[in-house]
């Protein structure tokens, strides 16, 4: 941050002096700046109310996401077998990570756990 204010004063300082630092902001720039600044605090409220896991769910979905609207929308992206593999491998990963551990391996793991606990009495 510091670095780079300071490369924009090295940069551009007369520019900067004359207009001002927001010289040349348009709507568009400030669009991207309160969409950036709403992510940060989206993926702070994640982190605080659910897990990491979930952020990494979250950013998987987003990128899924905008790459299909920007095919279909805009037609700048066109997918091909590649993507469509790690898209179904995220799609798989976040429907089995939403479904919970099966209750059989939950009955598994405890009987295995009570064999150890009655082994280690022994």
């Amino acid at each position: 941050g510091i670095l780079a204010f300071a490369g924009c004063f090295l940069q551009d300082g007369a520019k900067i002096a004359e207009n001002g630092f927001m010289q040349g902001y348009s709507m568009l720039v400030w669009a991207v700046i309160a969409l950036q600044a709403i992510g940060g605090l989206v993926v702070a409220a994640v982190l605080k109310y659910a897990d990491n896991i979930l952020k990494c769910f979250g950013n998987a979905l987003s990128i899924v996401i905008s790459c299909l609207m920007s095919s279909v929308l805009l037609q700048e992206f066109q997918p091909d077998m590649l993507f469509v593999l790690g898209t179904l491998c995220v799609l798989v990963a976040t429907t089995l990570y939403s479904l919970g551990v099966p209750n059989s391996l939950l009955r598994l793991t405890s009987d295995k756990a009570k064999v150890e606990d009655a082994l280690a009495k022994v």
